[in-house]
């Protein structure tokens, strides 16, 4: 090739900077960066905690209160040895709390059927301390007198965990009954839902229409499908279609089949639980 052609890698230009200095600006930097993100961290943290600590006095939540002032004890007890201007109102906060969670502890009976019911959410009859019911036994109250929790459940498993305030245990099971019982119930098109399920897993495993399946084959395929899917909330939705139907598709009905074992089968609600479901079969009418 013609060397007029020919390209030249162009020099660095000779900079005559102390790069050392440089090296050292770009340390320094960098550590003060690193300060100065631990710093917002902990006035974020810091942040969260008296907002957390706000919500739970205007709310009267003494055991949410005194659980969040336990938990943060390490954080107390840094800004206790800077003599941080807080400490005094956190200590008069921890004795009230203490003195009126001891009072809820002695009422707590009372008050609590008194809040379900005017909250609409009345608890079942036959409801005892320290376990509780809702909804003809659907969702369980636990609670924990030792450790001072409220564990909430139902026929699916465990729902939520928390101190065992009485306003947050009417705010959660309002959350979690307006979930599973609040909801539009179209009964034609959870039975097509149901019936499309039940086909497409007959025939993967290769199986002719009308064979006996296990119910928890439909909610494991409805699981990986169905964005947002709940079992409990499918066990609602079958019970109210066991209870209002329909219960016919294009000529065919669909039928439950009772099992003994309590793992795979489901409880259902209402009028309908009488005992496990643990198959469903769609018999040609």
């Amino acid at each position: 090739m013609c060397k007029l052609f020919e390209r030249k890698t162009p020099r660095a230009p000779n900079l005559n900077i102390d790069i050392d200095a440089i090296r050292e600006l770009t340390a320094t930097a960098r550590q003060r960066a690193k300060a100065l993100k631990a710093e917002a961290d902990e006035a974020a943290r810091l942040q969260k905690v008296w907002e957390d600590l706000t919500s739970f006095i205007e709310k009267n939540w003494l055991l949410h209160t005194l659980d969040l002032l336990g938990k943060e004890a390490e954080l107390l007890k840094k800004l206790r040895a800077e003599n941080h201007p807080a400490i005094p109102a956190l200590e008069a906060v921890y004795r009230s709390a203490k003195e009126q969670a001891d009072l809820l502890h002695r009422n707590f009976i009372k008050s609590l059927d008194e809040a379900c019911s005017a909250s609409k959410i009345p608890l079942d009859r036959d409801s005892r301390h320290p376990r509780y019911t809702f909804e003809e036994g659907f969702i369980q109250l636990e609670i924990d007198d030792y450790k001072g929790l409220a564990r909430l459940s139902d026929h699916e498993g465990r729902l939520d965990e928390f101190p065992a305030d009485i306003g947050a245990i009417v705010e959660a099971g309002k959350r979690e009954h307006a979930r599973l019982f609040g909801r539009q119930f179209d009964g034609k098109k959870f039975l097509q839902k149901l019936r499309r399920n039940y086909l497409a897993v007959l025939e993967k495993q290769g199986e002719t229409d009308g064979a006996s399946m296990p119910i928890r084959k439909i909610t494991a395929r409805l699981g990986k499908n169905e964005e947002r899917f709940r079992t409990d909330e499918f066990l609602v939705d079958l019970s109210r279609l066991v209870e209002r139907g329909p219960a016919e598709l294009d000529g065919f009905r669909f039928d439950l089949q009772q099992t003994k074992d309590t793992n795979q089968g489901m409880l259902l609600h209402g009028a309908a639980g009488r005992g496990y479901v643990g198959f469903i079969t769609f018999r040609k009418v």
